[in-house]
């Protein structure tokens, strides 16, 4: 008896003496961990992104084999759901709150009947072109359960390297894969400086756009405005496109010409705009206008390669003049398409 009372008593002092180290414990915990990836910071956002690809690269298959997950309709960023079921883990679900391509994403998780917590991505210039993803999370936990949280921080630190090690490897695949060039026509990543232009923008057809005779007309009309200002070109004719709907063959665009920042005009049909400086893709296409269409996809299949996201207008810049080139396949495009993110 006095041996199972002393045990007893031993009991009650280690009880006693952990909740006394609990009260000296934080109650918040935040963990993050780094690693370097050879692919695009818009491959790797891509891939974090999107809970139904964070369900490959994640750690928590691999730790949990009894997770099942479903997904609400939002196909990936802000709004994005991931609820999951587990015989060993129990239940909860995941939601993208913030999404700031392609630097930075937020995740809200949340345990059932257990509280939650928060995690975030972001992603960094690194080395050579890497990519340095950064993962982090965190989370409160009340005393006295808090002293079993800090002792557990090592296996945070494991399941954060072990996700970030499935990233590395899932983008760095896709990245190899991704097309430098796509058949006959190399894309390639440029910083678009921005531009001030002047120019006629309207609503018509593709059909209309494909004439001959409506760049000429337009591009007349713009130059004449330009000569009776003593305004001076600053760069070559440009298409600037804001829509392509091949469903009505409709178009919203503008036919126009780059000037100096700050170029003002008094009223009518030809207007200033303004395109800030952006990322972009290009492909310095030579031939023909008729023929732009293989260039257009070989940009639309990069883009979709690398995890990017264009945004309006796609710009066309008429490099050559072909009034003093008579040979059309010496006749240089460059065809633009303008990227969301830094």
């Amino acid at each position: 008896m006095r041996v199972l009372r002393l045990i007893g008593l031993a009991i009650v002092a280690l009880i006693l003496l952990a909740l006394v180290i609990a009260a000296f414990v934080p109650k918040h915990f935040a963990y993050e961990r780094s690693t370097n990836i050879k692919a695009s910071k818009e491959i790797v956002y891509s891939l974090a992104n999107d809970l139904k690809s964070q369900e490959t690269w994640g750690p928590w298959k691999k730790q949990d084999p009894t997770i099942q997950n479903t997904y609400n309709e939002v196909a990936a960023g802000v709004g994005q759901i991931s609820s999951w079921t587990s015989k060993k883990s129990g239940n909860g679900s995941q939601t993208i709150t913030e999404s700031t391509p392609p630097t930075a994403i937020k995740y809200r998780i949340d345990f059932e009947d257990q509280g939650g917590g928060d995690s975030a991505m972001k992603f960094d210039d690194g080395e050579g072109g890497d990519t340095k993803a950064t993962w982090a999370f965190s989370y409160d936990v009340p005393y006295p359960f808090n002293l079993m949280a800090a002792m557990a921080g090592g296996t945070m630190d494991k399941m954060l390297d072990d996700g970030l090690a499935g990233l590395k490897e899932m983008a760095e695949q896709k990245a190899a894969e991704a097309p430098a060039a796509t058949g006959k026509y190399e894309v390639k990543p440029m910083d678009f400086p921005g531009h001030t232009y002047i120019g006629l923008r309207e609503q018509t057809t593709q059909e209309e756009v494909m004439k001959s005779t409506f760049f000429a007309e337009r591009f007349g009309k713009i130059m004449s405005l330009l000569t009776r200002t003593k305004i001076k070109p600053l760069g070559s004719p440009s298409g600037l496109y804001y829509t392509w709907d091949e469903a009505t063959k409709a178009t919203d665009m503008a036919v126009a010409i780059p000037v100096k920042s700050g170029t003002a005009v008094a009223g009518g049909a030809i207007q200033v705009f303004e395109i800030p400086a952006s990322k972009a893709v290009v492909v310095d296409y030579y031939g023909s206008y008729d023929n732009f269409e293989g260039a257009h996809e070989a940009i639309g299949e990069y883009i979709k390669a690398n995890g990017l996201t264009e945004k309006a207008p796609v710009i066309e810049e008429y490099v050559t003049d072909p009034g003093s080139e008579k040979d059309s396949t010496k006749w240089l495009t460059k065809i633009i398409y303008l990227i969301e993110g830094n």
